[in-house]
C-alpha cells in the first residue's frame, strides 16, 4: 500500500462503523436508461482500473493489497415511484448510501445504486472509499463510464482498452521516491515545524468527545463579486494563486479567533506528478502540514508568506503525515486527529460531468457523510447561470464540513459570512497591516467559545477493579503478555510498563500489529482504540483484566495467553517495573 492508504486502513480500524473517508455522488439521468448496458460498462470500468477490485487484508497488523479477479457490478434498482414523498425517500437514501461502511479486508470498496422516479428518470449513485478514489479520478471514471456505456447499449463489446499505468506502479514508484528522498524530507519537515503548535483549538460550542467522532454537517459561503475580483487582481499581482491568497485570509481568520499568529493546518497535496498517471484511477493524494505564520505582516506580505509555504510543501513529498507526526513526537490523543485538525482543501479542477449516451444527466447533491477533523474547508468556484447560453467565468466560494458534536451550525454560518467579508477587505487593502484591517471581524458570537466547552468530555466508560500488582518490580499475567507482544513488534530488549507506547518508538501501524499479536494471543475481540486509550503497558493490562462482563473468565483466559507467550519467548520479569 501507498503511506496515504495505510494511513486510511488505520482510521478504518479504528472507527469501522464510520465513512469520513467516502466520497458519493449522483446523477439524475433523463431518458431511456438501459441498466444491462450500464451494468455491462461498471465492468468494464472496474476491469480497466483494477484498483477497484482491491481488498485490503491485514496479517499480524500488516495491512496489504490483493486484487479480484474481475466480476459482475451490481446494480440494484430501487423503485421510488409507489411512495407518498419520493423525493424525501430519494435524499434519506442518497445520504444512506453514502454513509455505507465498506469493509475494506473482504470488499468491494465501492457501490452503485440506481434509484427509479419514473419511466425515463432515474438517478445514478456511486460511493466510492477514498482508498480507491479522489477527486481527480472523478472525471476519469466518468469518461471511460461513458465511453463503455456508449458501447453497450449500441450492442458492441464495452471493453476498455488497458491503461499505460495502473494503481499498482504508483505504490512501486513511490515506494521507490520515499526511500531515496524520505530521510532528507523527514529532516527539513522536523526543522520546518519546530516549535509549532500541534493541536488548533477554534472557538466551539461543546466539550470535545473524549473520543473522536468523525461526524460531519456541510455549510457554504459564496463571495461577492467584488471579493472574488479583488482575490483574483491580487493573486495576479502577486504572481501567485488564488490558493495562497484564500489561505492568507483564512490564516489571518484563525489569528483572530484563537489569539495565536503561529498555526498548523493541513493542505492536500495531489501525488500524480507523472503524466502516466493522468489517467488512473486510484487515491494518488498526500495531507500535508502547513505553517501559517501571521505576525506582523500586512496581507500582500502574508499572501507571499503563503505561498512559499505551499511551494516548499510540495518540494518535499518523501515525507507522508505519518513520518512527520513521528519525527516531530507528537502526542496521540483519541479526541483529535494528530497534528491537522483543519483541514484547507483547493478543488482547482473543474467539476466533471457525467454523459452517457442517449441520457440527460444533473448532478445530484449528496450531502458529505462526515469528517476525519474539526473543520474542513474547501475553496471552491461556483458556476452562474448562463447568460443567452454561454456560462460567465465562476465565483470562488467556500464550503466547509464541521464535526457537529463541536460545533453549533449558527457558529459555522456566521464564521463563513465573516470570512467572506474579511477575505473582501483584506485583498482590497493589501499593503495594510493585516491584522488592522476590518477589525470588527469575526463578530463576538463567533470569537466566543461557549461555556466550558474548551474542554474534554468525560470518556463514559466506568472504571472496573483490575488486578494490580503487589510491587513496583512485580508484573501480572497480563502485563507479562503485554510487554512481551510490545517488545516483538518494537524490537526493544526492554520496555518499562509505565513507557508510553508512542514515546518508546511506537507508531500507529506498530500499533496495529500489537493490537493484531494480542487479539490473536487471547482469542478475545479488542477495540483498536482501547489501545490508544491506554497507551502504557501496566494501563492496558489493567483494562484488559476488567474490561469484560466476566471479568474473572477475561483473566483466566489472559493468563493462559501469559502462559503461552513466556512459554515461546518471553524471558522471565527483570527488576525495575521492566519486562
Amino acid at each position: 500500500l501507498s503511506p496515504p492508504r495505510r494511513r486510511l486502513w488505520f482510521v478504518d480500524q479504528l472507527a469501522p462503523s464510520s465513512a469520513p473517508y467516502n466520497i458519493a455522488v449522483a446523477h439524475r439521468l433523463r431518458g431511456e436508461l438501459d441498466v444491462p448496458a450500464l451494468g455491462a460498462a461498471l465492468r468494464a470500468v472496474a476491469e480497466r482500473h483494477d484498483v477497484l477490485r482491491w481488498r485490503i487484508p491485514q496479517t499480524a497488523g500488516v495491512p496489504y493489497a490483493v486484487c479480484a479477479e474481475p466480476t459482475d457490478v451490481a446494480v440494484p434498482v430501487v423503485d421510488l415511484t409507489g411512495g407518498g414523498d419520493p423525493a424525501a425517500e430519494l435524499a434519506r437514501m442518497l445520504a444512506d448510501g453514502a454513509a455505507h461502511a465498506f469493509d475494506l479486508a473482504t470488499g468491494p470498496p465501492w457501490q452503485v445504486t440506481v434509484y427509479r422516479l419514473g419511466p425515463a428518470e432515474h438517478v445514478l449513485a456511486v460511493t466510492w472509499h477514498h482508498a480507491v478514489f479522489d477527486g481527480w479520478s472523478e472525471a476519469v471514471f466518468y469518461a471511460d463510464l461513458a465511453a463503455a456505456y456508449a458501447r453497450a447499449v449500441a450492442g458492441d463489446d464495452p471493453a476498455l482498452p488497458a491503461p499505460a499505468a495502473r494503481y499498482a506502479d504508483y505504490a512501486v514508484w513511490r515506494a521507490e521516491r520515499d526511500r531515496r528522498r524520505g530521510a532528507d524530507d523527514v529532516a527539513w519537515w522536523s526543522a520546518h515545524l519546530a516549535g509549532a503548535p500541534t493541536v488548533l483549538e477554534l472557538p466551539r460550542d461543546r466539550p470535545r468527545p473524549a473520543v473522536q467522532t468523525y461526524a460531519g454537517v456541510e455549510a457554504a459561503v459564496t463571495f461577492s463579486a467584488e471579493a472574488d475580483r479583488a482575490v483574483r487582481t491580487l493573486a495576479e499581482r502577486r504572481s501567485t494563486t488564488v490558493a495562497a491568497v484564500l489561505l492568507a485570509a483564512f490564516g489571518e481568520l484563525l489569528s483572530r479567533l484563537t489569539g495565536s499568529v503561529d498555526h498548523v493546518v493541513g493542505a492536500i497535496v495531489a501525488d500524480r506528478r507523472l503524466a502516466a498517471f493522468d489517467d488512473v484511477v486510484g487515491f494518488f493524494i498526500d495531507t500535508v502540514p502547513v505553517r501559517v505564520r501571521t505576525a506582523g505582516a500586512s496581507f500582500a506580505e502574508l499572501v507571499d508568506r503563503c505561498a512559499a509555504e505551499l511551494h516548499d510543501a510540495t518540494a518535499h513529498p518523501g515525507a507522508p503525515l505519518e513520518r512527520i507526526v513521528e519525527a516531530l513526537g507528537v502526542g496521540r490523543d483519541t479526541s483529535r486527529a494528530p497534528l491537522v485538525q483543519v483541514l484547507f482543501n483547493v478543488l482547482n479542477f473543474a467539476e466533471p460531468r457525467l454523459a452517457l449516451a442517449g441520457l440527460a444527466a444533473e448532478p445530484v447533491p449528496v450531502p458529505k457523510p462526515g469528517s476525519p477533523f474539526d473543520l474542513t474547508v474547501y475553496v471552491v468556484e461556483r458556476a452562474p447561470a448562463a447568460t443567452n447560453g454561454v456560462a460567465g467565468p465562476g465565483r470562488l466560494g467556500v464550503e466547509v464540513v464541521f464535526n457537529p458534536d463541536l460545533f453549533d451550525a449558527a457558529r459555522v454560518e456566521a464564521m463563513l459570512a465573516d470570512l467572506a467579508a474579511l477575505v473582501g477587505a483584506l485583498a482590497a487593502a493589501p499593503q495594510s497591516p493585516a491584522g488592522e484591517v476590518a477589525a470588527e471581524l469575526p463578530r463576538p458570537t463567533v470569537r466566543t467559545a461557549g461555556l466550558g466547552a474548551m474542554t474534554v468530555a468525560a470518556s463514559g466508560w466506568p472504571a472496573r477493579p483490575v488486578a494490580v500488582p503487589a510491587g513496583p518490580d512485580a508484573l501480572t499475567d497480563t502485563e507479562e503478555l503485554v510487554a512481551g507482544i510490545w517488545r516483538e513488534v518494537l524490537g526493544r530488549d526492554r520496555v518499562g510498563v509505565t513507557d508510553n507506547f508512542f514515546d518508546i518508538g511506537g507508531h500507529s501501524l506498530a500499533l496495529a500489529a500489537v493490537h493484531a499479536r494480542l487479539t490473536a494471543a487471547t482469542g478475545r475481540s479488542i477495540a483498536m482504540l482501547d489501545l490508544f486509550r491506554h497507551p502504557t503497558v501496566r494501563a492496558l493490562a489493567a483494562h484488559l483484566d476488567g474490561a469484560a462482563d466476566r471479568p474473572e473468565l477475561a483473566r483466566a483466559a489472559l493468563r493462559a495467553a501469559a502462559r503461552r507467550s513466556r512459554a515461546r519467548r518471553i524471558p522471565p520479569r527483570r527488576p525495575g517495573g521492566t519486562a
